[in-house]
């Protein structure tokens, strides 16, 4: 849709601002992202991005693994201990929030096993484009 609604994020959401690049510095670093990644993430060198934090560290991180000129893909990393507590959801909007800027088209992919993705993007009121099939 051309808006995504926030929804409410029981934790803070620090968004790819100038300000939030500043504060993301002094965050931890999750053990997923390599150091190189995580500099070039937070540096805004890899898109938009928006994480939800507690404390000094991110525990859900939307951000952009790709992109074109006119379009951009969503990809959610949520903690483990973290999940089902509504912070992919929230950090999924705030992206689309700050990639809208310069994407015309934005995307949410999963797959048809990811029941806890397809739960992030009926919530945010997503509509399905499509399937992506692979030939062997």
């Amino acid at each position: 849709p051309e808006h995504v609604d926030v929804p409410p994020a029981p934790l803070p959401v620090v968004v790819s601002t100038p300000e939030g690049r500043r504060a993301a510095r002094q965050l931890i670093r999750p053990g997923n992202w390599r150091p190189g990644e995580w500099a070039e993430l937070i540096g805004g060198h890899l898109g938009e991005w928006a994480m939800a934090v507690r404390g000094r560290e991110p525990v859900s991180i939307c951000h952009t693994p790709a992109a074109g000129v006119t379009a951009a893909e969503a990809g959610i990393w949520t903690r483990p201990d973290f999940r089902g507590r509504g912070l992919a959801p929230a950090c999924v909007a705030a992206w689309s929030h700050r990639e809208r800027r310069n994407k015309e088209v934005l995307f949410y992919s999963t797959t048809d096993t990811n029941h806890a993705s397809q739960s992030v993007a009926r919530r945010l009121g997503l509509r399905r484009l499509g399937w992506i099939w692979t030939a062997r």
